[in-house]
């Protein structure tokens, strides 16, 4: 349960930062909307999950300044590039990719509208109008790595 609530503070604090930075940054986005594509349900207590607590927290601390959206189930597939493509069309002008699978759909759909700023997780290809997030997991690695290097019965620790 602890992993859930810091997975979710990680979130919340990332997309309502996210957020932030591309209002403040352009006054023109100040009414405009974002969109986030979950591979799995939004009430999956997972990946999806902590998504949409950052979106909701997100919408609630811009106070209607910057209207969200999301989109669920959404596989990473062919489904994935029609959807990204769809949210650019209706005007949305950040779109997150909330999973690593779908970063060839970003990278292919990213081309086609410049215009459209679109952040993908966990990925690692950018362009002009593409950016990447990911969470720390290596704090917590570690203290896994300590607590399992007490239990060993060899004396190895890897950390």
């Amino acid at each position: 349960m602890n992993n859930l609530l810091n997975l979710k503070n990680i979130f919340v604090n990332a997309s309502l930062l996210g957020l932030l930075l591309i209002s403040g940054a352009n006054p023109a986005l100040a009414a405009d909307q974002a969109a986030f594509v979950y591979v799995a349900h939004k009430n999956d207590y997972g990946w999806s999950y902590s998504h949409d607590i950052g979106r909701l927290k997100a919408e609630k601390s811009l106070k209607g300044k910057f209207k969200t959206s999301y989109i669920e189930n959404i596989l990473d597939n062919a489904d994935s590039e029609r959807t990204f493509r769809r949210l650019a069309q209706q005007g949305n002008k950040v779109i997150f990719a909330t999973t690593f699978g779908y970063m060839n759909a970003i990278e292919k759909v990213a081309k086609q509208f410049p215009n459209t700023i679109f952040m993908h997780a966990n990925g690692y290809k950018t362009a002009k109008n593409v950016g990447v997030y990911d969470i720390r997991t290596y704090e917590g690695s570690y203290l896994q790595g300590v607590l399992a290097g007490y239990k060993t019965k060899s004396n190895v620790w890897v950390l």
